[in-house]
């Protein structure tokens, strides 16, 4: 009982962790058409975070990671998410975009 329980448990753990949001209007990244969006946290670690917070002190932003809001913090957490460059991300259809964000944005804050 204990197997089918940890195996149950494993399958809501990932649902908790992984959000498939498919794209009315996909996008081309290195020549291959992107329709659906997978956001998958479930190897972010703290690191990731650290090194966000780096990265955009490095672009310019002395702020850092200062909030959960800040949109280029999201589109930062994004593209660690589904692997795809934040300048690829970029070139999605607006609603879509903010969409992505704003599962970005939730999943953190209802964690």
């Amino acid at each position: 009982m204990n197997e089918v329980k940890n195996t149950t448990n494993e399958t809501v753990q990932e649902e908790q962790t992984v959000i498939h949001m498919p794209l009315k209007k996909p996008i081309k990244v290195d020549g291959k058409e992107i329709s659906e969006m997978t956001l998958d946290f479930s190897s972010m670690k703290g690191t990731d975070i650290l090194s966000i917070d780096q990265e955009l002190r490095m672009e310019g932003h002395p702020a850092g990671f200062d909030n959960i809001f800040n949109q280029e913090v999201l589109l930062k957490l994004a593209s660690r998410a589904t692997g795809i460059l934040p300048d690829d991300l970029n070139k999605m259809f607006a609603p879509e975009f903010l969409e992505v964000m704003l599962q970005v944005r939730n999943f953190f804050i209802r964690w």
